[in-house]
């Protein structure tokens, strides 16, 4: 076995970005991802054909010019300059049958009081629920926010920790408010895995990790690496599965936080045979779906695209081609072989207390040398995960990495 300075299994956004900050400082890491491609919630979906040059994002869609942390490694990698701007475009809502605009939704006289009702109001300790339906009133929030935040974090969001929905960050005005890389934000994770000093390894699922004197040995479908300091960067219940014999306490903590599953589906349409004018996207309301994210952001001649995150276990594959058929007011015949790509996505669904619960977590970590990243910690933002990566490995170099 080879030995490295850094393990890290995963190869999304917090694993690449943890590889990152170790090839900064000369560290021989390595990343072991179990599938065939890298990014994880970052997957862009390059079709072919006549279809050449465009894709749909099936995971996350958007980095923001207050993803300080992301942006800075963007910048390193050669990344900062190829931003694309995304064109602004409102989002719609899907409800009663009809696409209809937001406004229309909402009843006006309950948020005049809406800035008197945030007077001394503190997210922490409360519910989503809780915090925006006292500001915005209870009909409001039942028609419209309630839905919208489903559609943002797609999972049902009422008991969401409201300080983990929206955190206030500088924004860098260098760069787009709002953007993309040509080609989606796999472009991302494809230089990031490309990079020099980032070794990652596809095909490789992690089966067994044990401690090995003051390091550690992880079992992969193909052999045995070990290193100095190992880093999970999977989805909460792999890290949990993974560290429930060498880390019985560690594994119990992270088997309290719950997964939501979203099933998505990408559609891909000639742009003069769909009716529905460009959107940003749509928020469903008593919809199967939590969103439909559109491409009409990044605009192409000749074809447009949308992803439709699916509630689970509602709809099946046939259903679901249906239902996108009759959103979107175009014959079934469309949505041929080819065109439709699916994809099933989870995410940490977190609860009030979740920030005590992940202090209490890191503490345990300390002095392990052992480093947990990912969407799980401080929300599921692209940023947070990078952020939680800078923070664990700035600890495991005190530590002594």
């Amino acid at each position: 076995m080879v030995a490295h300075d850094l393990l890290i299994i995963g190869a999304g956004i917090s694993g690449l970005s943890m590889a990152h900050y170790a090839a900064a400082t000369g560290l021989n890491a390595r990343v072991l991802e179990q599938e065939d491609r890298v990014g994880g919630c970052l997957h862009t979906h390059r079709f072919g054909g006549e279809m050449d040059g465009f894709w749909l994002e099936l995971g996350a869609h958007s980095g923001f010019n207050s993803y300080g942390n992301l942006l800075a490694i963007l910048e390193r990698i050669g990344l900062l300059g190829r931003l694309q701007r995304r064109t602004r475009v409102g989002f719609r809502m899907s409800a009663g049958g009809a696409v209809k605009s937001i406004p229309s939704q909402l009843f006006f006289p309950a948020l005049v009081l809406a800035p008197f009702r945030l007077l001394g109001l503190i997210k922490t300790g409360r519910t989503v629920a809780e915090y925006y339906g006292h500001i915005v009133g209870r009909r409001n929030y039942a028609a419209v926010f309630e839905p919208a935040f489903d559609a943002v974090i797609c999972q049902p969001s009422g008991e969401f920790p409201a300080d983990c929905l929206f955190r206030p960050r500088p924004r860098r005005k260098d760069a787009p408010r709002g953007f993309t890389l040509p080609g989606g934000l796999q472009t991302i994770a494809d230089a990031l895995a490309g990079q020099a000093g980032i070794a990652v390894e596809r095909g490789h699922g992690a089966r067994e990790i044990r401690r090995d004197g003051g390091g550690f040995v992880v079992r992969t479908d193909r052999g045995e690496y070990s290193a100095r300091a190992l880093c999970l960067a999977t989805p909460v219940a792999a890290a949990t599965e993974l560290l429930r014999a060498p880390f019985p306490a560690i594994a119990g903590r992270l088997a309290e936080i719950e997964t939501a599953r979203i099933e998505s589906v990408g559609v891909a349409l000639p742009a003069a045979r769909l009716p529905l004018p460009p959107v940003a996207g749509l928020i469903g309301r008593d919809e199967p779906f939590y969103s439909a994210v559109s491409r009409d952001t990044v605009p192409d001649p000749d074809w447009r695209g949308l992803t439709f995150h699916f509630r689970p276990g509602v709809l099946d594959e046939e259903e679901k081609i249906a239902r996108i058929a009759q959103v979107l007011g175009i014959d079934h015949a469309l949505l041929e072989s080819g065109k439709v790509v699916s994809k099933l996505n989870q995410l940490p669904a977190l609860r009030v207390g979740h920030g005590e619960r992940t202090g209490e977590l890191s503490q345990v970590l300390a002095g392990n040398r052992l480093a947990l990243t990912g969407n799980y910690f401080g929300g599921v933002a692209i940023e947070d995960c990078v952020s939680r990566s800078r923070t664990e490995f700035e600890r495991l170099r005190r530590e002594g990495l």
